[in-house]
């Protein structure tokens, strides 16, 4: 039987609607007929409920941040989108989402799945940027955030990084010693091709191809990144 993934999708108040509704649109996608559902979506927050994107839209999530945090080692992908980051890192809840970040790089894909996913989608990266967890990686964010993006991490390495931010629809960054793989979408709706990307890594060609096709998106190369 093949195994479920379960995917925990963060949203905290200021995050922006698709980064976090694109990778759960792709994720919540019922397969093709005959194909089990491989993956289980979970939203989270510290509040509940909780008001993204400049208080356009109020959200009712699945759990809190405790419960999350608690049974972390359960979650097989962790879903960061972006939003307004660069003041909230700096607040208690945000060192928090750092601390939950850097955990979840540590902790080894559980034994029947095989594979553990950190997704970071736009300025989401910043947050990954802040829990120190991008020195010597090839990343990338929303095209307007790049130098931030270097600037912090940086800051978090105490020095030079050695981090290469680069313009791309999203970026495989590579696996940490534990075997996480970090996944970077750059803005907004490239967290729809990045998650679909990741579904075609961990669920095969053929889900990720019927996902797209059911939600009628057409899939944009690696290379396709925002802007000249």
């Amino acid at each position: 039987m093949a195994p479920v993934f379960n995917v925990a999708v963060l949203i905290y108040p200021g995050a922006d609607i698709l980064d976090f509704n694109g990778p759960l649109e792709i994720y919540s996608t019922y397969p093709p007929e005959g194909t089990p559902r491989p993956f289980h979506t979970t939203t989270f927050s510290h509040h509940n409920p909780v008001k993204a994107s400049a208080g356009a839209l109020t959200v009712v999530p699945d759990a809190s941040f405790s419960s999350v945090e608690a049974a972390l080692e359960n979650y097989d992908i962790l879903v960061i989108p972006g939003g307004d980051v660069i003041k909230y890192t700096s607040t208690a809840e945000g060192k928090e989402i750092t601390a939950l970040i850097k955990r979840f790089t540590e902790l080894k894909p559980r034994e029947e799945q095989g594979s553990r996913v950190l997704q970071s989608v736009c300025t989401g990266t910043l947050l990954l940027a802040a829990a120190g967890i991008l020195a010597n990686r090839t990343v990338t964010t929303h095209h307007m955030c790049y130098e931030i993006l270097k600037k912090m991490t940086d800051e978090a390495a105490g020095g030079e990084s050695n981090t290469n931010v680069v313009r791309k629809r999203w970026v495989d960054a590579g696996t940490t010693e534990a075997g996480v793989r970090i996944v970077n979408a750059g803005g907004v709706s490239s967290g729809i091709d990045a998650s679909l990307w990741v579904i075609e890594q961990l669920a095969g060609k053929k889900v990720a191809e019927w996902t797209a096709e059911l939600v009628e998106f057409e899939r944009r190369k690696q290379e396709d990144g925002w802007g000249v």
